[in-house]
């Protein structure tokens, strides 16, 4: 089947959209606009934000992800990665041998993301085909991919169930879904409690005298522009949903799928990385050096040893932050 991209008259939401230049006309776009819009902007600071590399440290971790529910020794012809963003989990995946000799494909919703893709591809060897769309509403073929993943993008999506039913269309009989670092329900509602409580302390101590000169400057005192300011209001906006493991199971029940699992992971490890993630967001950027980022990350990987070795056999799955799911497209009965 031609990897080409199909030939289509371009919808009303295929159309550009006007950059908005005050936060009302922002907030009066559609839903799907705001995620466009908010994404392309985010792309110029995206892996910085969320300290994302092409090394061990990620590919270690993605790595990890996927084989908590693809054994080894499964290989992939071609691979689709939906929600790519600029490529964190396709990369890594590749970088780690999971996708050995497959013909490499993304999709998202912002042109910016993707052309950080495609760029991060042919830094690592990767030739990444890449395609604008929107996730409900592919723009491939039936039966088209062997392996279709996505990584933290399915609770930005206004019809999560959608996205589910078109992965199961764009996949061949017999190909396997994957879908990782999506938030659970209850997790998230913990590390809630975390986030505010690291943002009401912060704020307290340097509220004290000469103390306030560690917070971060706000968009506009580091130099953005009141655009600038407008579209870092949509960073709460675009996250729409928490999920239930039994409820994402179900989504992909209907959608078709079988042999499905789903699997839970990270507790006390992403309360210590929301809280990390709330300082550095608080904090002047040049307070910050290597020794924070190995002291976080050496305490991520201690505290996810004891999320699974002591506490993923004694606690149910829904309180764990991060939600994984594989599951099969069946051959025709």
């Amino acid at each position: 089947m031609s990897a080409e991209p199909l030939s289509v008259v371009p919808s009303p939401k295929d159309l550009p959209i006007p950059v908005p230049r005050t936060a009302r006309e922002l907030h009066a776009l559609d839903l799907k606009a705001k995620q466009r819009i908010y994404h392309d902007w985010e792309s110029r600071s995206y892996e910085e934000k969320f300290s994302i590399s092409y090394d061990e440290r990620c590919i270690d971790y993605a790595r990890d992800r996927f084989r908590k529910v693809v054994p080894e020794g499964a290989g992939f012809s071609r691979v689709l990665e939906v929600g790519a963003g600029t490529g964190f989990f396709l990369i890594n995946l590749s970088l780690a041998g999971c996708l050995e000799e497959a013909q490499l494909e993304a999709t998202d919703i912002s042109e910016g993301m993707l052309e950080i893709c495609a760029r991060n591809g042919a830094e690592h060897g990767l030739d990444i085909a890449t395609r604008q769309g929107d996730a409900e509403s592919l723009p491939y073929e039936d039966d088209a991919f062997d392996l279709v993943i996505g990584h933290a993008f399915l609770h930005h999506l206004p019809v999560p169930g959608a996205a589910i039913r078109e992965m199961f269309r764009v996949l061949k009989p017999g190909g396997t879904l994957v879908i990782a670092g999506e938030p659970s329900e209850l997790g998230d509602r913990m590390s809630w409690v975390v986030k505010n409580a690291t943002y009401r302390s912060f704020q307290a101590v340097t509220s004290l005298p000469r103390l306030n000169r560690l917070r971060r400057l706000s968009v506009q005192e580091a130099g953005g522009s009141d655009e600038d300011a407008a579209m870092a209001t949509l960073e709460h906006v675009v996250d729409l949903h928490t999920f239930r493991p039994r409820d994402l199971e179900k989504m992909a029940r209907l959608a078709g799928f079988k042999e499905l699992r789903v699997v839970t992971e990270e507790l006390t490890a992403h309360w210590l990385g929301w809280a990390v993630r709330t300082l550095e967001g608080q904090l002047r950027p040049d307070l910050l050096g290597p020794r924070w980022s190995y002291s976080a990350f050496y305490g991520y990987l201690a505290l996810s040893w004891v999320d699974e070795r002591l506490l993923t056999p004694i606690l149910p799955r829904s309180v764990f932050y991060n939600v994984i799911l594989r599951a099969r497209k069946p051959y025709p009965s």
